[in-house]
This record gives C-alpha cells, sequence and structure tokens, in this order.
C-alpha cells in the first residue's frame, strides 16, 4: 500500500488526537466528586519515575476546605494543614499554604473505584486511595 502526503498526514493526526485522547484529564464537575478522606499513598515526578512512599490523609471538605494530616516527609514529623480549595474549568484550584494569593492546581489523572491519581502540585503525581 502506498501512502501518499495527504494520506501520511491524516494517519499522523489521527494518531495525535488518539494519544491526546487516552491522555486526556478528567474534568471535575463539581466537588462532590472527591469530597472525602484520601490515603495519599504516593508520590512521583511522573508516571514512569520511581514513586516516593507517603503516610498522609487528605480529606476535601464540602465546604471548600483540604485538611492533610500524617508524616510529613520534608520536616520528619507529624503535622496537619487546612487551606481552601474549589473546582474551575474541572480542576482542583487549591490555596498554597505559606504563599498568600497563590495557588496550587491539581487535575485528575485517573479516577476509578477507591483509586485516584492527581496531576499538578509540587510533586507532579499524587496517588490516593479513598478510606
Amino acid at each position: 500500500m502506498k501512502l501518499t502526503l495527504h494520506g501520511a498526514r491524516t494517519v499522523l493526526l489521527a494518531s495525535t488526537l488518539l494519544t491526546t485522547a487516552a491522555n486526556a484529564d478528567i474534568a471535575l464537575k463539581d466537588m462532590s466528586e472527591i469530597v472525602g478522606s484520601w490515603k495519599l499513598e504516593s508520590v512521583a515526578a511522573a508516571l514512569d519515575k520511581p514513586q516516593v512512599p507517603e503516610n498522609r490523609t487528605w480529606e476535601f471538605r464540602p465546604d471548600g476546605i483540604i485538611v492533610t494530616s500524617g508524616y510529613n516527609r520534608h520536616f520528619k514529623t507529624d503535622d496537619r494543614h487546612e487551606w481552601s480549595y474549589k473546582i474551575v474549568n474541572g480542576k482542583i484550584v487549591a490555596d498554597d499554604p505559606g504563599r498568600p494569593g497563590r495557588t496550587i492546581d491539581y487535575s485528575v489523572y485517573k479516577k476509578e473505584g477507591n483509586e485516584l491519581i492527581l496531576k499538578g502540585g509540587l510533586e507532579g503525581f499524587y496517588f490516593f486511595k479513598k478510606q
């Protein structure tokens, strides 16, 4: 089979669209889709990078507050933090603790059953299990 230039472009475009669709983030409709307690099991800079174990709980409250608690591997102690979040254009937009007026954005990369993977923030990918 001989592929013309037009045909090659069509194949390349179709391949690009399929790849993009397969890796598309999941847009949240509202807070109710993530409300509850989630166990942060690990983080990774990328999906194909090693995962760093975590042992924290993130609670997404329906009033727009995130509460994180548990062992903080950066400070080597247990701690608890609260800050505001909202859903904007299908993404989680959270206040950046310690940096007033700044936000950290997270998109939902995967949400199936009790599994949630967020993309963004400072770590790259966040791997959660529903509690």
